[in-house]
């Protein structure tokens, strides 16, 4: 019981976070899109400061809730099949070559002015999400597959 509420906290928090980094950037998208005003820096502040935070507190809660039921259901008798150490070697490669390749992209692409921001946060951002969709991908391609 313990150990599934540290986990449940672990899902949640990491929601958080990534529900707030969602709504800055579709928030920032949403700026550029329909052209709002940024003076004084205003809608920027209501965004990162109100918008991202209840959207990524929204992610927390559902997310918690889900884990929280899902990982309740388990029957004990039947156990899930483990993964190797491999599958998570490779995984873990590929994420360090999205690093390396996001970096790279942003080395090839410093000293450029940007013209929104848009462009901006996808240059910035570059390291983690190819970090993210190649061991996303490779973990893909590599799952057991039921014959």
């Amino acid at each position: 019981m313990g150990m599934r509420v540290v986990k449940t906290l672990l899902v949640a928090l990491a929601a958080l976070v990534g529900g707030y980094l969602c709504a800055l950037g579709i928030g920032l998208v949403a700026f550029e899109v329909f052209d709002v005003s940024q003076r004084e820096g205003a809608a920027a502040m209501g965004l990162a400061f109100f918008i991202s935070p209840v959207a990524g507190l929204v992610c927390a809660l559902i997310a918690a809730v889900w884990y929280w039921l899902r990982s309740g259901r388990k029957d004990a008798a039947v156990r899930a099949p483990r993964g190797s150490a491999w599958l998570a070697a490779r995984v873990g490669a590929a994420a360090v070559v999205g690093w390396l390749c996001g970096l790279f992209l942003q080395w090839l692409l410093a000293g450029q002015s940007y013209d929104t921001f848009v462009v901006a946060l996808a240059v910035s951002q570059a390291p983690l999400l190819l970090a993210l969709c190649l061991a996303a991908a490779t973990g893909w391609l590599l799952r057991r597959r039921k014959s």
